[in-house]
């Protein structure tokens, strides 16, 4: 049990007792009285009785600090080496006495100011001594916290000492091995390593110590490599995720969203490649397409985070980059065409989150350029700027964060950088898709400086807004985009049409001719004699649609006009009118297809294709079914997993009703659409969301007696999942439950071949339940009638096989001629038999 004493009675005379006893104040002479060994403990003894007795006498220590200081000034006050031999029993005494004065005099004796290497000798050795005594006593917490202050005294020591001081660092080396070793139990190692991590430098070998120091550190954190090793996944850094299936598993790779470097919490020697900054594989996932999720994961941050994302756009920009220089390497024009708009798809995806600025991005681009040697010229920095036109007002548009004119002005600057030529770039031949990239710098310049920046500058009431005189290089570029603009280009003749709409913006008034000619063009029908009827045979109007390239050629921004402009004034008012169906030309219906192909159109247009499925599924309007059956199993590949399960739900209502039994080819296109969904079912988000979609039936509708093909595919996925995301040898119960349902439904079996690659859970489940014993009569009377067939013994001739396969009970002629297909027998002769 501790005892304290209250300092307003104990500090000052226990203090004076002990000056006293030593012939501190002038009262007495010790210097006889010291001679003898005897005297020595005699007076020791004599001091220590009288603070146990002032100690005894009271209730508490309020402040150790106090308490202890006048005996810390009493040591580094000692001039000779018998009162400081005297001093040392001293304290080692109350120590004893009194255990948890030890923590409070060490880190006194640490902490004094005139505790460095200056130190004399005598008070220093001894200072060691007693510290080598004292940090036997205080607990774990005591110990880390004086073994960091004499950590910083480490870092007080030079690589070169002084012959004089050798026997100090000794002294002190000793002291902090002593801490060091494990075998004193003085405390623990993790806690160690964690305060040799933290207070000294980690890694830098610009920072030398005395060898001694240096061996003893290195020596004891390399003895935490293997612990090291054995909690760190090896190779990680070599091992990169599978975008589109790793998502579930991305905590292996978790980044911090600043730094991009590992999560490594625990303070161990990991390896090189552990600890550095993983620049490599976040690029290696970013450049891929559909990789946004995953990279989100990756960094542990939410889609709707407001907070940006500086590692994510350093990564955009080092891909524009790279991107630059890859261009100006290919010499073929479909090479870089593919090349930048997979980019523009990729950049586009990201730029739309809150997190996530384009200014950044170019901003970090002129940054890297400007320090690049000489001017970027070729095709690359054209490229980079229609990547640029192509989302510029799209992501103004989309931009939750209000954006100031500065954000602009650093596409400006960064225009200047890239087109810093003495000599105006002519004109391109507006024929070519090529002249859409050459003048896209120009457009992006244009756009800015007449559209955006006036009109935030207006709104924010900005009197300061700069004045940028247009780079020399695009001169020619320039004055060309004010004379489209001038001559209100109503007809396609080239690209200077879909140039021209680029840079028009938000302005309906002004977007409006250039979407009546497109219209007129690629997707009304015009024609005079409209039919009754609403087949697709007897439907007039353009039979293409909008080519690919002029797509290319348009921003995004007008790419999703032309598509809500579609469907709000060609599929919502004529959709479920027989007598305007004709309105929808195959041009139209062509070119809205084609326009889901972009992500922008695709993510802006899902929802709305979503409920005009079900309306059209309530109505009963088959052709829209069959027309919305075919977008959805070819153009659209982006669907999330809660709308792909809603479409198997609803377009599997429609094979349930009896009201298009009639329409075989509206049955096999659903019948593909279903069997689309279900392959292309993420097998991370399968795996998740299966279970929930059981439980809410929304599946229930989906498997049903005609629908094997359906269910064993199904199943194939999940098993495919399970293998996948490496959950095959954890079994779960919702899926043997499913898997009873299934079996219920329409029973059915596997071959060995495919049991043996199946999850073991799911082989042994099939094994233990096999198919019905009326499927094994259907086999053997197929075998039976195929051995009748294929041996002319059997049946003597054509006759007796005709009336054979003609009874109203056989039911196994179409199952024989499978057979005989799956056999690969010559047909002809039966095909002319029958």
């Amino acid at each position: 049990m501790c005892i304290f004493v209250d300092m307003a009675n104990i500090d000052e005379p226990v203090y004076l007792a002990c000056r006293r006893a030593l012939g501190l104040d002038g009262s007495s002479e010790i210097s006889g009285l010291l001679s003898n060994v005897q005297d020595i403990e005699t007076l020791t003894e004599d001091v220590i009785n009288v603070v146990r007795t002032k100690m005894r006498e009271q209730n508490a220590i309020r402040d150790t600090t106090i308490f202890v200081r006048p005996f810390v000034e009493l040591f580094m006050d000692s001039t000779n080496a018998p009162r400081m031999f005297t001093i040392n029993k001293l304290l080692k005494k109350m120590v004893e006495f009194q255990p948890s004065l030890a923590k409070p005099f060490a880190e006194g004796l640490l902490q004094h100011p005139r505790m460095n290497f200056a130190l004399p000798a005598l008070i220093w050795n001894s200072a060691m001594d007693l510290l080598q005594f004292l940090v036997r006593f205080p607990d774990y917490k005591g110990i880390r916290d004086i073994f960091k202050q004499l950590l910083e005294k480490v870092q007080m020591l030079m690589s070169h000492t002084p012959l004089q001081d050798i026997e100090k660092v000794f002294k002190f080396y000793t002291l902090v091995a002593l801490i060091m070793n494990p075998d004193n139990n003085l405390q623990l190692s993790y806690f160690i390593q964690n305060e040799i991590k933290q207070t000294l430098p980690w890694g830098k070998p610009e920072n030398p110590y005395p060898p001694c120091f240096s061996s003893l550190i290195l020596k004891f954190i390399d003895s935490f490599r293997p612990t090291a090793q054995l909690v760190s996944i090896t190779g990680r850094d070599m091992l990169y995720p599978i975008v589109g299936y790793s998502n579930y598993a991305s905590i292996l790779w978790r980044l911090h969203y600043a730094k991009l470097k590992f999560h490594q919490t625990a303070p161990l020697p990991f390896d090189r490649a552990q600890v550095q900054p993983q620049t490599e594989l976040f690029c290696y996932v970013i450049k891929q397409l559909n990789s946004r999720d995953l990279a989100f994961s990756l960094v542990g941050i939410a889609r709707n985070v407001k907070q940006r994302i500086t590692a994510i756009e350093e990564s955009l920009a080092d891909l524009l980059i790279w991107n630059i220089f890859e261009t100006n390497k290919i010499q073929d024009f479909e090479g870089q065409l593919h090349l930048w708009t997979v980019t523009a798809h990729i950049v586009l995806v990201y730029v739309q989150n809150v997190c996530i600025a384009l200014s950044g991005i170019l901003n970090t681009i002129n940054i890297k350029i400007a320090s690049f040697p000489g001017s970027i010229y070729g095709t690359g920095r054209d490229w980079l700027m229609w990547l640029i036109g192509q989302m510029l007002c799209h992501v103004l548009n989309k931009n939750h964060v209000k954006s100031t004119w500065s954000d602009y002005l650093v596409l400006l600057d960064l225009i200047r950088t890239l087109y810093s030529d003495s000599q105006p770039i002519p004109e391109p031949d507006y024929r070519d898709f090529q002249s859409v990239v050459s003048v896209a710098a120009a457009s992006n310049w244009y756009f800015l400086t007449t559209r955006v920046i006036p009109v935030i500058a207006a709104s924010t009431q900005s009197n300061s807004l700069p004045q940028y005189q247009t780079p020399n290089a695009l001169y020619l570029h320039v004055e060309a985009l004010k004379s489209l603009e001038d001559r209100k280009l109503s007809s396609i003749d080239d690209y200077r049409f879909y140039i021209s709409w680029n840079i028009v913006g938000n302005d309906t008034k002004l977007n409006s001719p250039y979407m009546d000619t497109l219209f007129k063009v690629y997707i009304l029908n015009t024609s005079q004699s409209i039919p009754a009827s609403h087949m697709s045979h007897n439907v007039f109007g353009p039979s293409e649609g909008i080519p690919y390239r002029s797509l290319d050629a348009m921003s995004a921004h007008v790419k999703c006009l032309i598509a809500r402009q579609y469907y709000s004034d060609i599929i919502s008012k004529n959709l479920f009118n027989p007598t305007q169906w004709s309105m929808v030309s195959p041009g139209g219906v062509e070119s809205f297809a084609r326009l889901l192909a972009y992500p922008e159109v695709e993510q802006d247009r899902l929802k709305e294709l979503l409920n005009l499925t079900d309306t059209i599924i309530n109505k009963n309007w088959y052709l829209g079914a069959h027309l919305l059956a075919e977008l959805f199993t070819f153009r659209l590949h982006r669907i999330p997993t809660s709308i792909r399960a809603q479409l198997l739900q609803q377009f599997s209502g429609i094979l349930a009703s009896p009201l298009h039994a009639g329409h075989p080819q509206l049955h096999c296109a659903i019948q593909n659409l279903l069997l689309n969904l279900i392959l292309q079912f993420n097998c991370t988000d399968l795996y998740n969301q299966v279970p929930k979609l059981i439980d809410s039936k929304m599946l229930q509708s989906v498997f049903t007696k005609e629908s094997e093909e359906i269910n064993k595919v199904f199943i194939l996925c999940i098993a495919r999942s399970f293998i996948v995301t490496g959950s095959e040898s954890m079994p779960v119960p919702w899926c043997t439950e499913f898997l009873t349902q299934i079996l219920q439904i329409t029973p059915h079996g596997w071959s060995a071949s495919t049991l043996e690659t199946m999850p073991t859970f799911m082989a042994e489940w099939y094994r233990a339940h096999p198919i019905n014993d009326i499927y094994r009569d259907i086999r053997a009377r197929v075998d039976d009638d195929y051995k009748k067939l294929t041996n002319s013994a059997s049946l003597a001739n054509e006759q007796e096989i005709v009336k054979h396969f003609s009874q109203p009970t056989n039911t196994t002629c179409l199952c024989v001629f499978l057979k005989l297909t799956i056999e690969d027998r010559p047909l002809r002769s039966y095909i002319n038999t029958f």
